[in-house]
């Protein structure tokens, strides 16, 4: 919810900027369609177009702060911090007891990992599909993007 929220603004901020610097004047309609994302049967197919736009942009905003925190910040974005949760590599995954696992290796993960596995994920929801539910058939509750990144979410050490 931290992240949500966090990006939630920074949406609005840069949608409000675009709307401001453009000269729309009707505040509520504009942020209705763009910020909310809500269609009805006014919605025209340029305001569609522009909708995707912005949605692409958002996209891309989210893979850019998830690259920055989990690269760049220790592993973590500050909702997975503040869980104690961190992101690092993982080639293999061992099960040494009910509720523990031995990572090989367990490093923090690289720019060209953090791409990897930000665009997959975000790019698998903004196509409906949700990959964090792989979570369920994967070892060690690993999404399919972790796998393909070679990553797992483990707790940071000292956190209980």
């Amino acid at each position: 919810m931290v992240d949500f929220f966090i990006l939630f603004f920074i949406k609005a901020t840069i949608v409000l900027s675009i709307m401001h610097l453009s000269g729309i004047k009707d505040i509520s309609k504009f942020a209705m369609h763009y910020i909310i994302e809500e269609i009805d049967e006014d919605t025209s197919m340029e305001d569609l177009q522009k909708m995707m736009v912005v949605a692409l942009i958002y996209r891309l905003l989210v893979c850019f702060y998830e690259i920055i925190c989990i690269w760049g910040a220790g592993g973590a974005t500050p909702g997975k911090f503040l869980l104690g949760l961190r992101v690092v590599t993982c080639d293999t995954s061992v099960l040494i007891a009910p509720s523990r696992v031995l990572v090989i290796p367990s490093s923090n993960v690289s720019m060209t990992t953090s791409t990897i596995r930000a665009l997959i994920k975000n790019f698998s929801i903004a196509s409906f599909f949700p990959a964090f539910i792989t979570l369920l058939f994967f070892q060690h509750n690993r999404t399919a993007y972790d796998i393909v990144a070679g990553t797992i979410v483990v707790r940071r050490n000292g956190v209980r």
